[in-house]
């Protein structure tokens, strides 16, 4: 009711291409804590705390001691990624149960793979320094902004809430908790389904180094960091069968994915479930 036909098609791309944008560089540097690992952005802030009385952080990499101002926490994400096998499925043995990670999770109904209503206002609030400047430039006024923006970020909360706790083997998210997911489980028999599920398995077998976009694909592709499935498919570990170890539940996944080599269960022993044994089994 707000905006004219041409300003809702020049709204559409504008607000993909900024979700892309956030969407990677909230998950890159936040979750997988890589801004922690960059001392340029640290030394940036170093500088422009200069003249405070902030005592900076010493962290050692490599044997060189260096100065971290800020240190931030992913919010559990490192510790989903330790949890998750290259099948998709996470961990529920009770070795992996007693770790420090695992317990990390606990408090969690969906153990970090869910968008909360705060996460999805957090993400929300995220996107107005590059949305509000860039609409206003494109001619939008606030309210048309939010026009845009407050259904846009609804939509990018219902297609993770579809697609991430479902593909790891945990139950839809209910609209008490955060954006319901079953609304959109029909896109779960799409292309576009397919795409996203492939590319976010790629992130997960490739350690979170590279496939950083989830629901809006593009700023990988601009960055570098996309993976296609051919090339990380070939470095998917053996996980345990069926049978060998407790799980949270069985993925959802589409027909024709890439799909982890199984270890028959008879030959499963305690050894095998160490992380260590994981990284290095046989594919």
């Amino acid at each position: 009711m707000f905006l004219s036909p041409v300003k809702v098609l020049v709204s559409i791309p504008a607000l993909y291409a900024l979700m892309s944008v956030n969407e990677y560089a909230t998950h890159r540097w936040y979750q997988h804590e890589e801004f922690n690992r960059d001392h340029a952005f640290n030394r940036l802030f170093q500088r422009l705390l200069h003249f405070t009385k902030k005592r900076p952080l010493t962290v050692e990499r490599a044997g060189k001691q260096y100065n971290n101002v800020v240190k931030i926490f992913g919010g559990g994400h490192v510790e989903h990624h330790a949890e998750t096998y290259d099948d998709m499925s996470l961990k529920k043995d009770d070795k992996w149960r007693a770790t420090k990670a695992a317990k990390s999770l606990d408090s969690d109904t969906f153990r970090g793979t869910a968008f909360t209503w705060t996460v999805t206002a957090m993400m929300t609030g995220q996107m107005l320094p590059t949305s509000l400047p860039v609409f206003a430039l494109m001619g939008f006024t606030l309210l048309e902004t939010f026009a845009v923006l407050l259904p846009g970020m609804l939509i990018h909360a219902l297609v993770w809430n579809m697609l991430h706790p479902p593909m790891h083997g945990l139950p839809d998210v209910p609209g008490s908790f955060g954006a319901p997911g079953r609304p959109l489980a029909f896109l779960r028999n799409t292309p576009y389904f397919k795409y996203i599920y492939e590319n976010h398995q790629g992130h997960h077998v490739l350690g979170g180094q590279a496939n950083y976009n989830v629901c809006c694909p593009l700023t990988d592709h601009l960055m570098g960091t996309y993976v296609k499935p051919a090339a990380w498919s070939a470095k998917m570990r053996s996980v345990p069968g069926p049978d060998a170890v407790a799980r949270w539940g069985t993925p959802v996944s589409p027909v024709g994915v890439p799909v982890a080599p199984i270890l028959a269960a008879k030959d499963v022993t305690e050894a095998d479930l160490t992380p260590t044994a994981l990284i290095n089994a046989p594919a």
